[in-house]
């Protein structure tokens, strides 16, 4: 490893511990590289004059610099935030996106899939969509793994297949985290809120709520799960349903914000308050928690941060082709915002 023409930025990579393309955007003066890896990378590169080799660079594939992002629902604030983020943190980088909804549809999903690989896009992601499903139809099953054998995959579901990687938040955790704080508030009767059966997050949300109520020894009977999906109509209308009722419960959990605004429009058309009669948080945390009157506790994902790894996660693939491995996870830690919408028992 002394001669510089025989230094490549896998040499560089092995040695720092680190990916090529994190090598690549610490040469390039590229955001996104912690301080420390990015020292250790820049003592190697002066310690072995490292340049580039131009001539390997052309003779690999042409490069389009340009990702495919794929969005279940560009309405819905959660996807509109990444979507948002990563098409910045893709523009820094030297990419381009092009996004596309599908309005929840698996056939439109594998439609943009398979026209996306066509066009040559360098990596493709998916923002919701059936690789969140906890059954995966085989068509689609299939589509992803004939793609992904040319175009890496980064998914913010779960499918274990080579070259699909999953980018997931800890919705499990995230759970625990809001009950947590609520029993600490002296809480004992919960109003789980809005979801689909069908999709992993879901699923995740609703065993940790069941298994930390059961952890807290808080009775069955003092909670209720309502899954209605994920629109201001089905939280309005399954809301109003609960309030008809002699006993309801002290906290509503929404499934998301849209769900929130419906269940809050039905719990003031009873002339109930927020938090006095009845405490309300959500999941997701966009700027629509902190716009509403009082303003919401909620939990969420650091957007900026998960639009990141995302798009690193497939520029890392890009670089990196024939080195996957199935099923590869990586979990973004979600964040927990107090605010005004919960009232204290203690």
């Amino acid at each position: 490893m002394e001669k510089k023409n025989k230094i490549t930025i896998y040499d560089i990579a092995k040695e720092a511990n680190v990916s090529p393309s994190m090598v690549s955007r610490v040469y390039n003066k590229k955001a996104g590289v912690s301080r420390g890896k990015r020292e250790r990378i820049e003592s190697l590169i002066e310690k072995y004059n490292y340049v580039p080799d131009e001539y390997a660079k052309s003779l690999k594939k042409e490069s389009t610099k340009c990702i495919g992002i794929i969005v279940s629902d560009v309405c819905n604030p959660f996807f509109a935030r990444i979507l948002y983020e990563c098409e910045q943190i893709a523009e820094k980088n030297g990419y381009s996106v092009f996004s596309f909804e599908t309005h929840d549809s698996p056939e439109i999903e594998m439609r943009f899939m398979n026209m996306l690989s066509a066009q040559k896009m360098e990596a493709i992601i998916l923002l919701g969509g059936e690789s969140d499903w906890i059954t995966i139809e085989h068509d689609y099953s299939a589509c992803v793994q004939r793609i992904a054998k040319n175009t890496p995959i980064i998914t913010i579901g779960r499918m274990e297949c080579e070259n699909v990687y999953n980018v997931i938040t800890d919705e499990a955790r995230a759970m625990r985290t809001i009950l947590e704080y609520l029993i600490g508030l002296g809480h004992r009767s919960f109003f789980f809120l809005g979801g689909m059966s069908r999709t992993r997050s879901y699923a995740d949300k609703v065993d940790q709520f069941t298994k930390t109520l059961c952890d807290y020894n808080i009775p069955k009977e003092k909670s209720m799960i309502c899954m209605c999906g994920y629109e201001k109509e089905s939280g309005y209308r399954e809301m109003l349903k609960v309030l008809q009722q002699e006993e309801y419960p002290t906290v509503v959990i929404a499934i998301n914000e849209i769900v929130a605004i419906g269940a809050i429009r039905a719990i003031k058309e009873r002339n109930l308050n927020i938090p006095s009669d009845i405490s309300v948080v959500c999941f997701d945390n966009s700027f629509i928690s902190e716009s509403m009157t009082p303003m919401l506790t909620a939990v969420g994902c650091n957007y900026e941060k998960f639009a990141q790894r995302l798009i690193y996660t497939a520029l890392d693939a890009v670089n990196e082709a024939g080195r996957y491995t199935a099923g590869k996870i990586e979990i973004i830690e979600s964040v927990f915002v107090i605010r005004n919408s919960v009232k204290s028992f203690n």
